[in-house]
């Protein structure tokens, strides 16, 4: 079996996860083992979607020519490979959608955001996909500054009330235009994160930090075709709340497994005084530098 840390879970793996941070641990909070998956979900609270289905305590996914997931409890995921399957699509659902159901059913929030270290906590960059949240962390990691996650990270309440973030994995995943973008080498095709698709994974494990962190700021990263060149603003608290919970990851899971009222605690709680601002650049033109620029005048 093999032994990670990830989102905030000691996790054993009959699969291994070179995306995973290797860890020392006696019992782990999550099992991934490979067997055959439940056929289906029964029960009242079940919602059937096309190859989901899930409840509050329940997700399987089936995911064509790649494998079906089951999540249940909190602790526990069963991987049914299928056949021709290639096991970095295998490792990429998984480490997507159904750790994200775990998550959901242990009462962690995750959130779709990437982050970078400032000064005594972390700076959050929320976006949807193809926003620009992998190229920003890594324009600033070319400027020194050290990365705190990629893509998504994890509410967590505290004993005492507050809200903390814990990172997801060290990997950054970037599309092959954002190292034309930043100037940066290319990387070996052996770092596609599936065979098919141009986009590659970089990994940072050896800096990579899993203590719990403080979120100092937001930057909500959008384009926009009317904009010329980089605007920057910052949010009400109501228009920051909401720019926010637009971020959540997997909402549907929020969703189904009864989960809104704690995420509208957390989030609440979480951007009380925290600055949140909104940039918008301009669409299909390089901005990043001057992104970069503004989001530092900020920090």
């Amino acid at each position: 079996m093999f032994k990670y840390w990830g989102f905030g879970l000691l996790i054993e793996s009959e699969i291994e996860f070179p995306e995973l941070l290797p860890f020392r641990f006696d019992a782990p909070d999550l099992t991934i083992r490979l067997d055959k998956t439940p056929e289906t979900l029964t029960g009242q609270n079940v919602v059937h979607r096309v190859r989901v289905s899930m409840s509050q305590n329940e997700y399987l996914l089936k995911f064509l020519n790649v494998a079906n997931y089951y999540a249940a409890n909190g602790n526990e995921i069963i991987v049914e490979r299928l056949q021709d399957a290639d096991d970095k699509s295998l490792r990429l659902f998984l480490l997507s959608n159904a750790i994200a159901a775990i998550l959901h059913q242990r009462n962690g929030i995750p959130l779709h955001a990437s982050g970078i270290f400032h000064k005594d906590g972390v700076v959050l960059f929320c976006g949807n996909s193809g926003s620009g949240k992998s190229t920003i962390i890594s324009a600033f990691r070319q400027k020194g500054y050290k990365v705190f996650t990629d893509d998504v990270c994890v509410l967590q309440k505290l004993p005492d009330g507050t809200i903390s973030v814990v990172p997801s994995y060290p990997m950054i995943k970037l599309w092959k235009d954002s190292y034309e973008k930043q100037g940066l080498a290319m990387t070996s095709e052996e770092s596609r994160i599936r065979p098919q698709l141009p986009k590659y994974g970089n990994f940072f494990h050896e800096v990579f930090d899993v203590t719990p962190q403080t979120v100092k700021q937001f930057f909500i990263l959008e384009s926009n075709n009317l904009v010329s060149g980089v605007q920057i603003k910052v949010l009400s608290s109501l228009q920051a709340f909401a720019e926010i919970q637009k971020n959540s990851y997997r909402p549907v899971q929020m969703n189904v497994m009864q989960k809104r009222d704690i995420h509208f605690e957390m989030i609440s709680t979480l951007i009380k005084g925290i600055p949140v601002y909104k940039t918008q650049r301009q669409a299909n033109v390089n901005t990043i530098a001057e992104l970069v620029a503004s989001i530092e005048s900020k920090l």
